[in-house]
């Protein structure tokens, strides 16, 4: 009896997957919701079927880039894998994955299975899943009327792995995160960078690993990566980074990022320091799996951005490029990724506050948004979405001049709007639930515009 309802669950699965996306959606939650409810073990009977190891992604920032990077690495073995790459990374959008990927009896045999995970879902899926290892790639304050205080998503995710006979793969550079050795008895690799020459010796931005995770006292640092990632110490108990196993150093971020793991040199097309980071994580994790440099070296280079993680669409013979964010410290490095770039620029921003979003938008409050301040390349900002007069007074008291800034709620007038005006690029910057709209309406722009996906240009 059980045989057959976990047949039929996979059946049900595969139609619902198969008329979501004749519909148009993804068909990546509710086919595994369904399935379920027919057959509730069919995720740990199918991860079951996985030889070698589960790897699970999760993080506040970074990891949909780094699962993909891994992804792609793993790929280019010619290894076989189940992995969630639509982005739902709840309990659903996993066993969704499992289903459209196994076969109709469920038999079907893999070699790894990589998910990506929120970080609240991380005690469940360990529930359902014997996972070998967990990359973690940093902990940021994100969406506080959905999860509450950063520090009890750091201590759901410690007491989640504590005793089990797993791997972590953890942040150095992370106050917050590289301490979980000591707290949880498993086994911790760590990733970093050297010090370089975009760090800092002070931080305007907002911090939330300022005090020590031992004993309180307020964390020195000797220079700063970015927000609380850098070098540091506590002068009460001595706390202070992890050596890392894996080094990233030699760091350039324009026109593309380049830069050396360890003594592995990678190129890749993505910008940004957060981007540089992911990629060492990704990295990281297919060492330890034992995979070959020749294969990591391709498969970064060739690894092309995703939906809003700089995709980039040419409209009107110029590049527009999509950037998800939602939380102060993903906007700030994508701020500082844009006014890398010294071409002639304009912004679109749009703001929503819908569950997925999170309710709360005083976040925007929190960025450090004034830096835009100083880049004269920003001609026009248009502000879209839901909130667009809240992102809009926020950025008229950041000091962005309010004759260069333009209201224009409607998403598709919003970004035909700055896909018309003279200049070398757009950055369309979007909060989660007008990213996929915002997709599709740059999609339609380049195709009536007959272009290509283009490429970011480099100007001075």
């Amino acid at each position: 009896m059980n045989k057959l309802r976990f047949i039929l669950a996979i059946a049900i699965g595969k139609i619902l997957i198969l008329f979501s996306r004749w519909i148009g959606n993804q068909g990546s939650n509710f086919p595994g919701k369904m399935a379920r409810r027919v057959y509730p073990g069919i995720l740990r009977e199918l991860a079951a079927r996985i030889t070698g190891r589960i790897i699970i992604v999760t993080g506040t920032n970074g990891k949909t880039t780094t699962s993909n990077m891994l992804a792609q690495i793993i790929n280019q073995t010619g290894a076989s894998l189940v992995h969630n790459q639509a982005g739902a990374n709840m309990i659903p959008g996993i066993t969704t994955a499992f289903i459209a990927a196994t076969g109709i009896t469920g038999q079907k045999q893999f070699d790894y299975a990589l998910l990506e995970t929120d970080e609240a879902n991380v005690p469940l899926l360990l529930k359902e899943v014997k996972a070998g290892l967990i990359l973690i790639t940093n902990f940021f304050r994100d969406q506080l009327d959905r999860y509450g205080e950063l520090d009890y998503t750091v201590q759901v995710i410690r007491e989640a792995v504590k005793g089990r006979g797993i791997d972590l793969i953890l942040n150095a550079d992370d106050p917050l995160s590289a301490h979980f050795q000591g707290l949880t008895a498993v086994h911790c690799w760590y990733y970093g960078f050297a010090p370089g020459s975009y760090d800092s010796y002070e931080s305007r931005e907002s911090r939330e690993g300022r005090y020590c995770v031992i004993c309180g006292q307020e964390l020195q640092y000797q220079r700063y990566h970015y927000a609380q990632l850098g070098k540091y110490s506590c002068p009460g108990c001595g706390n202070h980074n992890p050596s890392p196993d894996f080094t990233g150093h030699g760091l350039v971020m324009h026109p593309a990022i380049e830069l050396m793991v360890d003594d592995m040199l990678l190129s890749s097309p993505y910008q940004g320091f957060y981007n540089a980071y992911n990629i060492v994580a990704a990295v990281s994790a297919a060492r330890l799996l034992g995979i070959e440099p020749r294969y990591i070296q391709k498969a970064i280079a060739d690894f092309k951005p995703r939906a809003g993680r700089m995709e980039s669409f040419t409209v009107n013979g110029r590049p527009n490029i999509l950037i998800l964010v939602k939380n102060p410290t993903g906007l700030n490095q994508s701020l500082a990724a844009v006014m890398e770039n010294p071409a002639v620029k304009h912004l679109f921003f749009a703001l929503n506050d819908q569950v997925a979003d999170g309710r709360d938008i005083s976040w925007i409050w929190d960025a450090d948004i004034e830096a835009i301040e100083t880049d004269r390349k920003i001609k026009q900002i248009v502000c879209s979405g839901i909130r667009s007069g809240d992102i809009a007074l926020r950025m008229k008291y950041a000091g962005y001049p309010a004759d260069q800034l333009i209201i224009k709620s409607n998403l598709k007038e919003g970004i035909e709007y700055v896909t018309s005006l003279e200049g070398d690029v757009s950055y369309i910057l979007s909060t989660y639930t007008a990213l996929f709209e915002c997709r599709k309406i740059l999609l339609s722009l380049q195709k009536r515009s007959g272009a290509p996906a283009g490429k970011v240009p480099v100007r001075g």
